[in-house]
């Protein structure tokens, strides 16, 4: 709705619209699921001739790769600067795990500038090299174990849960985990030939996806 509401507002006569949403991901688990009902929303405008993919980037980081529909991709910028990657020749299974708790962006994003008191540990330059760096091993079916994110110190400080779930993850095969955008979701990746399913049974786990 925040979507349709800023495209009417800049002017673009959308008719009444009939939408069925249904959700499975829910708010606040750092898995895009708001950015892709967005994105969906932008891409049937699109497709109906409306000239809404502008709006991308000023309603979420991810909404523009989401609409791009790459594979993969390193963002950069708000999310607009998109540089395809090549899809991987090695096929994973994703596990992800949904906790009890939740993580706002906004919010995380404001705890995270007072958690690094603006010292950063990483430019935007030796980010995206490092993220080519793990996305190459990670289409080779390298294990790499922890991801790096920029959030992953403040929520294992606050939430030493996940540290009891990254251990299930390597002792069932994991060939690399970590937390999904600013949290709350953590995910684990196995090469597909190597997963022999996953069952988390820890008390504070709400649902768990694979895919």
């Amino acid at each position: 709705m925040k979507t349709l509401d800023k495209i009417r507002a800049a002017g673009i006569a959308v008719p009444p619209l009939d939408m069925r949403l249904e959700k499975r991901v829910p708010p606040g688990t750092g898995l895009g699921g708001g950015s892709g009902d967005a994105a969906a929303l932008l891409d049937c405008l699109a497709s109906a001739g409306y000239p809404v993919e502008r709006f991308a980037a000023e309603i979420g980081a991810d909404v523009p790769f989401l609409l791009s529909k790459a594979p993969a991709a390193l963002a950069r910028g708000a999310g607009e600067k998109l540089a395809l990657l090549r899809a991987p020749s090695a096929r994973w299974r994703v596990v992800v795990v949904v906790p009890a708790w939740r993580c706002f962006t906004v919010d995380m994003f404001a705890r995270l500038d007072e958690y690094f008191h603006d010292e950063w540990e990483s430019t935007s330059e030796r980010a995206c090299a490092e993220a080519r760096h793990v996305f190459d091993r990670l289409a080779r079916g390298e294990f790499c174990g922890l991801l790096p994110n920029d959030f992953c110190a403040l929520l294992l400080r606050e939430h030493s849960e996940y540290r009891a779930l990254f251990a299930d993850f390597c002792r069932a095969g994991a060939i690399a985990w970590g937390i999904s955008g600013s949290g709350s979701s953590a995910f684990a990746l196995w090469n597909k030939d190597d997963f022999c399913g996953f069952s988390a049974t820890l008390p504070w786990v709400e649902d768990v996806l694979v895919f």
